[in-house]
This record gives C-alpha cells, sequence and structure tokens, in this order.
C-alpha cells in the first residue's frame, strides 16, 4: 500500500525539475507537459484513494464492488497518457515522468487485479 504514495512524490520531483527546465521551452510543449505531469497527479491521487478504500473494504464483512465505483481503466489509460505527453518536455523532469506514468499504470493495473472478485 504504501507503493501508491511512490507517484505523487515523483510527480513533485519532476514539477520541481521542471521549474528549472521549462526557461527554454516554447508555450505548446510547457502546456503538454504540465498536461502530463497533472494527468499523473491525477491518476495517481484517484489510485491511493482506490487503495485505502480496498484496504478497508478488504476488513469488512460486506463486499464491495470497487471496479464500478472507480474509474479504474480511464485511469490506467490516464497513466499511459502522460508516458506519451514526456515527449514534450527536457532533460532529468521528461524521464522521471515517463517512468512516472509507467509505474502509475503498473500500479493500477496489479491494485485492479488484486480488487477484483
Amino acid at each position: 500500500m504504501i507503493l501508491t504514495f511512490l507517484p505523487l512524490l515523483l510527480v513533485y520531483l519532476s514539477w520541481w525539475l521542471y521549474r528549472n527546465e521549462s526557461v527554454n521551452l516554447a508555450g505548446w510543449r510547457k502546456g503538454l507537459f504540465l498536461t502530463g505531469i497533472a494527468a499523473n497527479a491525477v491518476s495517481a491521487a484517484v489510485l491511493i484513494s482506490f487503495t485505502i478504500h480496498a484496504y478497508v473494504a478488504s476488513k469488512g464483512t460486506k463486499p464491495v464492488d470497487l471496479d464500478r465505483l472507480y474509474p479504474v481503466f480511464s485511469m490506467f489509460g490516464l497513466a499511459l497518457l502522460t508516458a506519451g505527453l514526456t515527449s514534450s518536455g527536457k532533460r532529468v523532469s521528461r524521464l522521471i515522468l515517463l517512468g512516472t506514468g509507467l509505474f502509475t499504470a503498473v500500479l493500477w493495473y496489479f491494485v485492479a487485479l488484486a480488487a477484483s472478485p
């Protein structure tokens, strides 16, 4: 469960590095990269919420269908979209966001598999 917090930390690190590297980027590249950062942050936040809800539901006696409560497939796609939008970035922040997007997608896959009935 602690691994699900790692993408948010990596998104913050990517944004922090991006602040220094964005001086030479064109406006449309800045927009695409910031969209990728925001998309991955949303996907990671919903992943944390899903994981906590799955953990609480596993301790209860009443079964909960989490696949219908959360947009699992959409968030998986959003994480992959983030990996695609990193092509508009520059230097280290691009590599970190690419790794974070792929890592978030893998986490969505495994968490959804673990929580499905």
